[in-house]
Formats: structure tokens, sequence, C-alpha cells
């Protein structure tokens, strides 16, 4: 049975939460909370890196990706998925190997299905990452990837919107997850320091994205009440989450 958020879970639903879905997203939430009640009482501090330290890789096929994010996404969506990518190398404590080519591909393109250009509108799909996880493999394929990077990145894509992610499918999709929580919802920022997240925000200005993301997810959930934004935002409060989170505007 393909599990939920894979690309061969999309293929088989398109999307489509069953029951056996629901229930472990319910689970995954519960786990979540304790973990981070458990890191906040412990006031747990990371420092791996500074943000000056990090260089997103400059190679062809990076540099497509973050045109097309440019000439398609609203600029406070650009500047999320690049947020989104510091996040996730200053939450990496660098003890996991990863590809950062396939990484910063991914973040580039993981919201593509949220823009003007590319919604799902009148689509049988159900989950919006179905756009970006696609343009991953495209793209890969343009640049000569094999077919095991291309999914790398595309399956990071499809289930970054699991709240966790099962070790085995790689430490690129959990990375993903990680990045683009934490510039949502504030998820692991805690555990940085007020100038790492003033230094991200400075070179990179939210633009509003609470209200702005809110407004987006609330148009897939109303479109495509059978996905996981839905279930999120309708079981889970992740809207609230988003609104709430101390962390940027």
């Amino acid at each position: 049975m393909a599990k939920m958020g894979t690309l061969q879970w999309l293929e088989k639903t398109h999307g489509k939460l069953g029951l056996r879905d629901k229930l472990a997203i319910i689970a995954q939430g519960v786990r979540a909370r304790a973990a981070t009640k458990k890191r906040l009482q412990n006031n747990v501090k990371f420092r791996h890196l500074e943000v000056d330290d990090i260089l997103p890789p400059d190679s062809a096929v990076a540099r497509e990706a973050m045109l097309m994010c440019e000439q398609d996404s609203a600029p406070y969506l650009v500047n999320h998925c690049l947020r989104s990518y510091f996040w996730a190398r200053l939450l990496d404590d660098g003890a996991k190997p990863y590809d950062d080519e396939a990484v910063f591909v991914a973040f580039m393109l993981h919201d593509m299905g949220l823009t003007d250009k590319h919604r799902l509108a009148g689509s049988h799909e159900q989950c919006f990452t179905v756009v970006g996880a696609r343009m991953a493999q495209s793209l890969g394929a343009k640049h000569d990837w094999t077919d095991a990077r291309a999914t790398l990145a595309a399956s990071a894509i499809s289930l970054h919107l699991n709240v966790s992610i099962d070790p085995a499918h790689g430490w690129e999709a959990e990375l993903l997850r990680k990045g683009s929580g934490a510039d949502v919802a504030g998820l692991g920022l805690d555990m940085l320091y007020a100038d790492q997240i003033n230094d991200v925000c400075k070179k990179y200005p939210r633009e509003h994205l609470k209200n702005r993301i809110v407004e987006t997810l609330a148009i897939e959930a109303k479109e495509r009440p059978c996905c996981r934004i839905a279930f999120l935002q309708n079981r889970l409060g992740f809207a609230d989450l988003i609104r709430n989170s101390r962390f940027g505007d």
C-alpha cells in the first residue's frame, strides 16, 4: 500500500485522503505537538551555520528552477521558497548527507501549484503538490538527472505537506518539510537565535506572508475538500497555527 504523500500515493489517489490517511495525519500531529512542547520546555537552541555561510547551489538546473519560480509566482511566494531553503539549512545539523541541488530545486518548485498560472482549477487532481513534483521530474530529465535523482526532488515536494516524514523517504524530504513548515507556521524556529531569524527575513522580506498564504490555502481547501490542506485546515487548525505564529507577519 502506497504511503500517504508519496508519488505513488498521489498517482493512485490523486491526493484524496482516505480514513487511514486522516488517522495518520492526526497521529503525526499529536507526536509533533508533544515533541515541540518538550523542546520548548527544555529551551533547545541550535546554531550550526550562520546565514552568510549559506550559498544556494549555482548550477544550470538550480538557476532554471529559481527562474521558473520567479516568473510564475507572486513575490511573496518567491521569498517564501527562498527563506524556506535557508531555514532548512539552518535547522540541519550536518549529520546526514543530502543532495543540495535536488533540495534547492524542490524548494523552488514546491508551491508552483499554488500560483495563479498553475492552480489545479477544474482538475481531477486533489493535491497541489503534484504540479511541482511533475515540474521537478521534467526539469531533472531536461538536465540529464537520473530518474532516481529527479524522483528524489519530486518526492520531497509531494511529501512536504505531511506533518512528519518517515526517514526512509530521505533527508531531502525532511529538509523540505522543515524549511517550509518553519516559514509558514514558525515550526522549529524556536531553535534558532533572533539574529539568524532577522538576517534571513532581512535578506528575503516576508511581505505579509501570513495573510496571503492563509487566503491561498483557503482556496485550496474549498476547491479540493478531500486534500491534505483541507484536512489540516479544518481538523488540525493549520490556519490558526499560521496566524498565531510569533515569527514574522
